[in-house]
C-alpha cells in the first residue's frame, strides 16, 4: 500500500510523516513537494492500493484541486484526504462542494489534532482492506506469477483478460472494470444468501 503526501511545505521530519511511518509499517510512505511529481507518482502506481494526503495550499495562489480532479478523471478508488493550513471555512464553497461530490474522504485543517489526522488515515486503510479490488488483489497474490499472467477470462467478443488485467480494469474504473466489480458483488450476495450458515475463518 502507498500513502502519498503532496505538500509543498512539508519536510521529511514532519511529525505527521513520522507518525504515519510508525503506525503503518507495511505502507510505502512517499512525500512529494510539488503537484507534478505527486501526480506523476500516482499515475505510475495507479493500479496499487493508495491513499493520498493532498495539500490544498500549494503556494503562489495555486491549490491542489487540479490534482484532485486529474486523479478523479482516472479513478474513484484512490482515497484522497485534503490538507489545508487554513481553516476549512476559508476554502471557497464551490471547491468544497467539488470535493464532496467527487468523494474526497475527508478534509483537515490546522485545528485538526495529529491523532485525528491519523484516525482519518486509519479509516482509509480499513476501507481499503475490505474493498472488493483489494480483496481481489489479495486473492490474486496467492497465485503464481505464471497463473497471474495467463488468460483467465474471455469476453463474448473474444477479448482475453488476465487476473492482473481484471484488477487494473477495476482500479481504473473502466466500463469493463465497473461491470466486473458489480458482478463480483452480486455473486458475493448470491453466495451469502444460499443458506450456508457456516463459513471458514
Amino acid at each position: 500500500m502507498n500513502i502519498i503526501v503532496i505538500d509543498d511545505n512539508m519536510k521529511k521530519n514532519d511529525p505527521l510523516l513520522a507518525e504515519l511511518a510508525l503506525n503503518f509499517t507495511d505502507a510505502n510512505i512517499v512525500l512529494k513537494n510539488n503537484k507534478k511529481d505527486g501526480l506523476d507518482y500516482i499515475m505510475e502506481n495507479i493500479n496499487s492500493k493508495m491513499i493520498v494526503l493532498l495539500d490544498y495550499d500549494m503556494g503562489g495562489g495555486e491549490t491542489g484541486t487540479e490534482v484532485f480532479f486529474k486523479i478523479r478523471d482516472k479513478t474513484t478508488l484512490i482515497y484522497i484526504i485534503i490538507i489545508t493550513a487554513k481553516l476549512i471555512d476559508n476554502i471557497p464553497n464551490k471547491e468544497l462542494a467539488e470535493y464532496i461530490n467527487k468523494d474526497a474522504l475527508a478534509i483537515f485543517d490546522r485545528d485538526t489534532s495529529l491523532k485525528e489526522r491519523l484516525d482519518l488515515v486509519k479509516k482509509a486503510v480499513h476501507a481499503l482492506d475490505v474493498r472488493i479490488d483489494c480483496v481481489l488483489e489479495q486473492w490474486i497474490n496467492k497465485h503464481s506469477e505464471k497463473e497471474r499472467n495467463e488468460p483467465y477470462l474471455t469476453t463474448v467478443s473474444g477479448k482475453e483478460y488476465t487476473l492482473k488485467d481484471i484488477l487494473a480494469e477495476i482500479r481504473q474504473q473502466t466500463e469493463f472494470g465497473k461491470s466486473m466489480e458489480r458482478k463480483m458483488l452480486l455473486l458475493t450476495v448470491d453466495l451469502l444468501t444460499r443458506g450456508k450458515k457456516q463459513i471458514d475463518d
